[in-house]
């Protein structure tokens, strides 16, 4: 669990725990009558008597954080870092692994308007895109054209503190900031699954006016970095004389050029990158197109920056969220335009608009493709029985991180106000005694009535009880003594044929289809009331 809380791996660890149960139940067993198959019997049993308890607990006991943290600062499996080469994306474009999942209070948007934004790169040394330290200042103004999109986010582990959302975040969780660059940041690492809810408005203004701080951040380029690139943007500009013309000029001659989008592209020098992408290999991923964009623009003064998030997303028919996994993995730029603030736009619609359009497995090519792993969602999309079985798997990890691991302090604190109204100390503990109270209650209670007498045939009842009347010592039953043989014992008692009554018993007791009416009934109880009293007034015989 330090790990991994995923339902396969709780249910690896539910049968670890009866295993563990059963070995130390074995223990006690001798070593001639060793019965594994009932020691796990016994084990499970145990382990679902302190269900109801663990559930009182998982529902009113406070939620705390963990207090703990594993690093794992791979990328393949963090997903995107605070330092991009154009790389970078290209690898977890390989991976199948989940970065997180969406639900939406409403219809879901269209394909192409999901940019789940997460970082903001700023600053460009050697190749290496890097964010920077935002400015505290948000001048967000709201347009009043665009719609309102409300949605809850289950985000995986990913040992750091940046969230994702879509533009522009206006309400968000109280422990969350929102930065002077529009970025939502935890106070602490993504160490389990994180549940938050975000409402974004589409059409907010980002910056209506830039500070110059701001300006000189978002046009700075290191001094002798791709000189082509530099030359090629001025000449550019000069043809075009804005900045949203100038874009429009690089994207039109993406789509123009021979311009590859590939999952493979061939390995950059770390100075000169841009002058060897753009002008020599012409082969890369979505973070060599955006970064050579933003780099032309700054080149000529025009304040940009890379954005790095997921972009789309697939929709599970069974339950209705969204999966968002790390080969969703995507940058673009956003420029500063007068008036408008902070603007997107997206080379890699340039390039291949079906990867906006439709999704990664869309724009890729056969030999992209085969280079995914084979179990992979997006190879195998094609696949019917293999993608539904993925998509119910899926459907069941979500509903376990809704129910569970998405069971935070937040979605507690709502549950036992529902419950309890206005929430305080003592409320919660008396909750809790009850709760523990009725929960053992409840495994006593199944324990006594499986353990109840079990209904006994009339016949039996009736001779049992007879049995119970015999107060002498020397005439009660003996454990092994069958009800024939017990009742020849008494033959020599008593002055009294009871043959009859033998044969009655014994028709009466192991005939299955015999059926008992109550006059059979009322004639056993009256023999065997008779030999009572005869045993009653009779003084036993003794050896000579």
């Amino acid at each position: 669990f330090l790990f991994d809380q995923s339902l396969l791996i709780t249910l690896y660890q539910v049968g670890a725990a009866v295993c563990v149960t059963a070995a130390m139940v074995g223990m006690n067993q001798l070593q001639t009558r060793v019965r594994p198959v009932a020691s796990l019997r016994i084990a499970a049993g145990l382990i679902l008597q302190a269900l109801p308890l663990t559930l009182v607990v998982f529902l009113l006991f406070p939620r705390i954080a963990p207090l703990w943290s594993i690093p794992v600062p791979s990328a393949a499996s963090t997903g995107l870092s605070d330092k991009l080469t154009p790389g970078d994306v290209a690898r977890l474009g390989r991976s199948d692994e989940l970065a997180f999942r969406v639900v939406f209070d409403g219809n879901v948007p269209n394909q192409r308007d999901l940019y789940w934004r997460g970082l903001v790169y700023s600053d460009f040394s050697r190749g290496t895109w890097t964010i920077a330290d935002p400015l505290p200042q948000i001048t967000a103004q709201n347009t009043g054209q665009g719609r309102t999109l409300t949605y809850e986010i289950f985000l995986e582990p990913t040992q750091s503190k940046w969230l994702y959302a879509l533009d522009t975040p206006i309400r968000y969780p109280s422990r969350v900031d929102l930065l002077g660059d529009y970025r939502l940041v935890n106070p602490e690492p993504v160490l389990s699954v994180m549940r938050y809810q975000v409402e974004t408005e589409t059409d907010y203004v980002m910056d209506a006016e830039l500070p110059a701080g701001l300006l000189a951040r978002e046009t700075a380029l290191p001094p002798s970095d791709s000189p082509r690139m530099r030359q090629y943007a001025e000449r550019l500009y000069a043809q075009t004389g804005s900045a949203e013309a100038m874009v429009a000029a690089m994207l039109n001659e993406i789509r123009s050029e021979p311009y590859v989008y590939t999952l493979n592209p061939p390995t950059l020098n770390r100075l000169d990158s841009i002058d060897q992408f753009w002008f020599d290999t012409r082969r890369g991923f979505c973070t060599h197109y955006a970064g050579a964009v933003t780099f032309a623009l700054r080149s000529v003064g025009i304040p940009a920056r890379m954005v790095g998030g997921y972009q789309g997303g697939e929709v599970n028919p069974l339950t209705g969220h969204m999966v968002v996994r790390q080969y969703d993995a995507h940058a673009w730029i956003e420029v500063w335009l007068a008036g408008r603030g902070w603007t997107r736009f997206d080379p890699t619609s340039a390039v291949a608009p079906q990867r906006v359009e439709s999704g990664l497995d869309a724009a890729l090519n056969n030999e992209d493709r085969a280079s995914l792993p084979f179990f992979s969602a997006a190879r195998l999309a094609d696949q019917g029985l293999l993608n539904n079985l993925l998509r119910w798997t899926d459907s069941l990890e979500y509903r376990w991180n809704l129910w569970v691991v998405g069971y935070d302090t937040a979605t507690q604190s709502d549950v036992l106000k529902r419950l309890l109204g206005a929430v305080n100390a003592l409320q919660i503990g008396l909750a809790m005694i009850i709760g523990s109270a009725l929960s053992l209650l409840l495994v006593a209670a199944a324990v006594f009535w499986r353990r109840r007498p079990k209904a006994r045939h009339p016949v039996e009842r009736i001779f049992l009880r007879f049995c119970r009347s015999i107060r002498d010592p020397r005439l009660q039953r003996g454990p092994a003594e069958t009800p024939m043989a017990y009742l020849s014992r008494l033959s020599h008692e008593v002055d009294m044929d009871i043959a009859p009554l033998q044969s009655e018993l014994q028709e009466l007791l192991y005939d299955p289809q015999r059926t008992l009416s109550l006059q059979e009934r009322y004639k056993l109880q009256q023999n065997l009331r008779k030999l009572r009293f005869k045993l009653a007034f009779n003084t036993p015989t003794t050896a000579s």
